[in-house]
């Protein structure tokens, strides 16, 4: 069965952000611009190692950035989108939105 541009295309996707526990990290931190481990942890329902891997992965790639601090001589870890993970998200939607529009059934 050949491909269609449309697979082909969602094959294109960025896999940073499209993995499913990342893209919901993304989602998150875009409205929020920024959050801390306990906020994303509990809102996500994921645990310390989970987001902890994923956030790496996201900052090495320059999407978050993030800032360690001690509040109340407690550390927390705070994670802010950059301008590049604004940037790539906004690029990913609209790859999805041309998928979709192009796709057989799409309008």
């Amino acid at each position: 069965m050949p491909r269609t541009s449309a697979v082909l295309r969602f094959q294109d996707l960025n896999q940073v952000i499209h993995e499913r526990t990342r893209l919901a990290i993304m989602t998150y931190l875009i409205p929020v611009r920024e959050a801390t481990f306990s906020e994303l942890k509990e809102e996500l329902q994921l645990t310390d190692g989970n987001l902890n891997l994923h956030m790496k992965v996201l900052e090495k790639n320059g999407y978050v950035s993030i800032r360690k601090e001690f509040v109340r001589r407690r550390p927390r870890t705070t994670y802010a989108i950059t301008p590049r993970g604004r940037r790539q998200f906004s690029n990913y939607v609209a790859q999805l939105e041309s998928i979709l529009k192009y796709s057989p059934g799409g309008k």
